[in-house]
């Protein structure tokens, strides 16, 4: 039976104290915490609560030895019912008020940072990107792709972005040899958008030596140099959106690349 009343709602201290009523018919307090094993204070407590519930009544007027005892079974069911509504309501206000909670976790967002060594851990996190639903925004140093293993693997990337139809803007660093490749380069001109982009006007650009893609709420940073080559991905509402915005700003002073059709 104790388990019965818990089920429908009820703690183990109130449970215990209207199965003793339930047993004993009106009785003092001394009697019902005795029969329900619980302390005397703790006793007034739960018969108050009791009481608010509609389970438990007194039974005995002023100057007479105060007693209580339990409502009809059947009261349980309104119980029940008044928990439902109470439990409803409680919904709609969160429901309501959800908006607001939400500010406040986007504002609360912490980073989630992963990060993989060495160029196969470069293209794991690479590949992560081609599930991108947005556009990525690029900025690419391609002298630091200076491995035949790294371009094949940059050509295959490509190959299969363009089937998936993920658009890429790139700043592409203006040197020689970035120039150079690019006259040769056969890529994607459907989903692919270039500009150049001085090394100065990007400061401490050149130390980075490698790639950072922004997309969705993730920055992704690829360092190709020597010893410390790693692929990073940052999870990050506010900073992928702060980037963005700097990205856009850098765009809009890139020049456009002119390729050889």
């Amino acid at each position: 039976m104790l388990k019965i009343l818990k089920n429908l709602g009820l703690e183990d201290s109130e449970a215990k104290v209207y199965l003793a009523l339930l047993e004993l018919g009106p009785s003092t307090v001394s009697e019902i915490t005795k029969k329900a094993q619980i302390t005397r204070t703790l006793g007034y407590h739960v018969l108050e609560k009791l009481g608010w519930f509609g389970l438990v009544n007194r039974t005995s007027g002023r100057g007479s030895k105060i007693q209580y005892s339990a409502e009809h079974p059947r009261n349980l069911v309104q119980f029940v019912k008044d928990k439902k509504n109470t439990w409803e309501r409680r919904v709609g206000e969160v429901q309501k008020d959800l908006p607001k909670l939400l500010d406040l976790y986007k504002i609360a967002d912490k980073p989630v940072v992963k990060f993989q060594d060495g160029i196969n851990g470069v293209k794991n996190i690479y590949l992560e990107t081609l599930e991108s639903k947005s556009e990525i925004l690029s900025i690419l140093d391609i002298e630091s792709w200076d491995t035949s293993e790294l371009r094949q693997f940059g050509k295959n990337y490509n190959k299969e972005r363009s089937k998936k139809q993920i658009k890429e803007r790139i700043l592409l660093l203006d040197s020689k040899a970035s120039r150079d490749w690019m006259k040769y380069y056969k890529g994607s001109g459907r989903y692919t958008h270039y500009r150049w982009i001085k090394p100065e006007q990007l400061p401490g650009i050149l130390d980075f030596g490698g790639e950072i893609n922004i997309y969705e709420n993730k920055v992704v940073m690829a360092l190709l140099k020597k010893p410390n080559q790693m692929g990073i991905m940052i999870e990050n509402t506010t900073l992928s959106n702060i980037l963005k915005a700097m990205f856009e700003l850098a765009w809009q002073v890139g020049v456009p690349t002119k390729k050889k059709k």
